[in-house]
């Protein structure tokens, strides 16, 4: 029998540079190895960030949290090759990266605070479980989701993402950088100059630079910025070395723990109030997987993705985030601003984006590579994010040219980006504290731009009926 990796090897290698921008067909290692790389530069810290918030917030130890960790990088892995490669009917066979949402935060760490551990990672695992049999069926009840409503959900997307970029941007997590609420240009200098460095290099490589290699451009820009800020040395926030210390055999080599092995679980965890809540977040989610797959197809592939593609990377998300609650880390969705790279390079092929799971595989179990990845610079990143997160904007706005401008459709969409992202920019609207629970977690929900604007689109989108379309034609003699 011929070694597998041989072959593997040999297939890549008499591949054509040309099948990056099909979804199947072999593609170089010299090719498809940075094409995946600059996948996981690009959403490796998003994806440990909101485990690591979550964790802060309901207080969980060492041990919780470094599995938590592990898990989230690990479950990107799983959940991104059974998009690509399904299995049976759960996948959506397209060029999907999957992490921890962000979409969660606010209502799993409510539930892991008020209830504890075991019923906030219980209601994950439930909650997943429900969301992965419904996709199963996504062909049945997508067509309740009107496509003004998808096309909505990725313009809040976009603009709830915004934000996170130019936080990155401008450093403003870094010590120092915002003092009594005003920006210290004398300290910051250094962390715009680098985040500006990065920006232009990326722009520059994707202008100037004629062939396939121009589709790397992230991957330059954070590898530029990178070296920019190793420059600073008296700077010693901008390239934090710290996390790079080992101190035992699991420092180098370890595997996920199922997160009933780090503290007790009783009957008593499982409670019905927190699987409703976390439930009602998934359901927004999976709106929100459903419009990155929409803009996924139509800007790499050209076309609507089908009702198989939508059912399959639906399933996959919830039970990937289950699977993902069972080893203790935070539900999963597919992560727009790798759509956003795709929408950029238009490098499609499924196994292109394979070398980003294994890349993620790797890290999960070798933590080096994980803790390497998370020295990267605030103000690199945001270098780079920021024309992604842009692009899912532009997105969003050619959805919903796609569909129409209808006087209904920008009905909807104003009254969505108006109330619905609005009320995010006003946060002590939601910021009062309640005796009943469930209206906590009402506030949390309206704190989430993309959950408003999901709730608003699809209950107006039913409301205002299509004969408003054609009230100001003249009636014919």
């Amino acid at each position: 029998m011929k070694n597998p990796f041989r072959r593997l090897k040999s297939y890549y290698q008499s591949g054509s540079t040309d099948n990056a921008f099909r979804l199947d067909g072999a593609v170089p290692l010299s090719r498809a190895i940075p094409f995946g790389i600059q996948h996981v530069l690009s959403m490796f810290v998003a994806n440990v960030a909101p485990v690591l918030i979550c964790m802060s917030l309901v207080q969980a130890d060492a041990a919780v949290t470094t599995n938590a960790i592990q898990s989230a990088v690990f479950m990107a892995a799983v959940a991104t090759t059974i998009q690509l490669f399904p299995i049976g009917p759960i996948g959506g066979r397209l060029p999907i990266v999957c992490g921890t949402s962000f979409t969660f935060l606010g209502v799993v760490a409510m539930v892991g605070s008020s209830y504890g551990l075991g019923t906030m990672f219980l209601s994950i695992v439930i909650g997943g479980l429900i969301i992965g049999i419904l996709g199963l069926f996504a062909s049945k009840w997508r067509r309740f989701i009107k496509p003004i409503v998808s096309a909505v959900v990725v313009l809040g997307l976009g603009l709830s993402l915004l934000k996170v970029g130019i936080n990155d941007f401008l450093s403003l997590s870094t010590p120092g950088i915002v003092d009594n609420g005003v920006y210290q240009f004398g300290i910051a200098w250094p962390y715009l100059l680098v985040a500006f460095i990065t920006l232009l290099t990326g722009i520059l490589w994707q202008v100037f630079v004629k062939g396939v290699w121009k589709n790397v451009s992230i991957l330059v820009g954070l590898a530029v910025g990178y070296i920019v800020a190793l420059c600073f040395t008296g700077y010693n926030h901008m390239v934090d070395f710290s996390a790079l210390t080992f101190t035992s055999v699991t420092d180098f080599i370890n595997v996920p723990r199922p997160f009933f092995t780090l503290f007790p679980v009783q009957w008593s965890d499982f409670k019905i109030g927190a699987i409703l809540v976390v439930l009602l977040i998934y359901v927004v989610s999976t709106t929100e997987g459903i419009g990155s797959i929409s803009s996924l197809t139509s800007s790499g592939l050209g076309r609507e993705p089908t009702d198989r593609e939508i059912s399959g990377g639906t399933a996959a998300s919830g039970f990937a985030s289950a699977f993902a609650g069972f080893f203790g880390a935070m539900p999963l969705s597919p992560y727009a601003q790798n759509v956003g790279i795709v929408n950029q390079t238009k490098v499609v092929n499924r196994f292109v984006i394979f070398m980003s799971a294994i890349v993620l595989f790797l890290a999960s179990l070798f933590p080096p590579i994980s803790r390497f990845l998370q020295t990267i610079p605030q103000a690199v990143l945001g270098g780079t994010m920021l024309m992604l997160f842009s692009s899912i904007v532009l997105i969003g706005m050619q959805m919903i040219a796609g569909i129409g401008f209808t006087k209904k459709n920008v009905l909807i969409a104003s009254l969505s980006v108006g109330l619905g992202y609005g009320l995010t920019l006003v946060p002590s609207f939601t910021a009062g504290t309640y005796e009943v629970d469930f209206v906590n977690y009402l506030m949390l929900v309206l704190q989430n731009p993309v959950a408003n604007m999901f709730i608003i689109s699809l209950l107006l989108s039913y409301i205002i009926p299509d004969s408003f379309n054609n009230e100001d034609k003249p009636k014919e003699a």
